[in-house]
């Protein structure tokens, strides 16, 4: 049986193939974008080729995919990066060279033709993702580079310092020596003013310790908020790659200066 009419035996007569290449057809069905333009798949295999039972085939969408979303959506974020990969592997689909594709079997076709194309119409909807739901990672990506890269540090999550003010509990403790280090994930003006009182309240009580921020994005910040921090905190990150890059350089500073 040919791809032609394994797809049409299982999707109906509303699907073609067109050869674009040797070895390459794109595959022609009712599968649209939101703005109605045909969702781009294509098979990689020679026109009129006959399937096998069990014959490993190839769909992908030759990059075109990725080109569609940079018009209106960049990806230049590491967070962004992550929900992609993420949405990715969900799926079942694979990105190299910006080129995403998914491998599948001969009487599988239709579902994974039905799979890629709607994997393919979410990626295009990145575009429409809030905010917040950008943002939303920086606290998971902060969380696994702490485990891996500060573990000698002693990292614990979601501490008290005050047992019965659990309001002001700090996201990470470390424990290098006798002073516990409090650390602050601070990505908008509320928790900016929380990592405020909780370092005001921490003092007041004589509890040891010190003090670090790591911002999201230290310029979102309203100005007020800044100073009062500022005033508050021991050290401030501005950014996730900022810590990631001097936090073990500072944590020996301290260390060694204790």
């Amino acid at each position: 049986m040919k791809a032609i009419e394994l797809l049409r035996a299982q999707f109906g007569d509303f699907v073609r193939l067109e050869e674009k290449r040797p070895n390459i057809q794109q595959v022609y069905a009712p599968l649209y974008h939101e703005d109605g333009d045909m969702i781009d798949v294509f098979l990689d295999l020679p026109k009129n080729a006959s399937l096998s039972e069990g014959q490993r085939i190839r769909l992908s969408d030759h990059g075109m995919t990725l080109m569609r979303l940079s018009y209106c959506f960049e990806l230049d974020t590491p967070n962004k990066e992550k929900i992609l990969l993420k949405m990715l592997l969900e799926n079942g689909v694979t990105e190299e060279d910006g080129e995403l594709s998914i491998e599948t079997s001969a009487e599988s076709l239709y579902p994974a033709l039905m799979q890629f194309s709607q994997t393919v119409a979410k990626v295009c909807n990145m575009r429409l993702l809030r905010r917040e739901t950008l943002v939303s990672l920086f606290e998971e990506m902060l969380g696994d580079f702490i485990q891996h890269e500060l573990v000698h540090y002693r990292p614990s999550a979601a501490v008290c310092p005050i047992p019965e003010r659990d309001d002001l509990e700090v996201d990470w403790q470390f424990t290098p020596n006798g002073t516990p280090f409090y650390l602050f994930a601070v990505k908008d003006n509320a928790r900016a003013r929380l990592a405020t009182i909780s370092c005001l309240e921490f003092q007041r009580n004589k509890v040891p310790f010190r003090s670090m921020v790591v911002h999201e994005d230290f310029e979102n910040i309203a100005r007020k908020d800044k100073t009062r921090l500022t005033s508050a905190c021991d050290k401030q990150f501005i950014s996730l790659d900022d810590f990631r890059q001097n936090a073990g350089q500072y944590f020996e500073r301290e260390t060694s200066a204790a």
